[in-house]
């Protein structure tokens, strides 16, 4: 199970883009797995790129979307541990 603590970072072989607002498709590119974040799954995707700690995503979460620190927690440990399954992520 995916903690707070643990250091994710993006898979080197996937690439994304920006569908519309509300939505990022990405591509893992050794395996042609095709998988799409909706609006909160695209804001967590950015702050993983932008090299935010997981911790750091909840709370922009928490401020963004005005939602309560378990919601936020849940929503981006959720999130990273099917990124991981799908190998879009890598954890340390």
């Amino acid at each position: 199970m995916i903690t707070l603590e643990q250091e994710v970072r993006l898979h080197p072989d996937v690439v994304d883009t920006r569908i519309s607002d509300d939505e990022i498709a990405l591509l893992q590119l050794e395996s042609k797995n095709y998988f799409s974040l909706n609006l909160t799954g695209a804001r967590i995707w950015e702050f993983l790129k932008e090299g935010l700690s997981l911790r750091e995503a909840c709370q922009r979460l928490q401020d963004e979307f005005d939602v309560e620190a378990e919601q936020a927690e849940s929503s981006v440990v959720e999130l990273v541990e099917e990124l991981l399954r799908q190998g879009l992520v890598q954890v340390d």
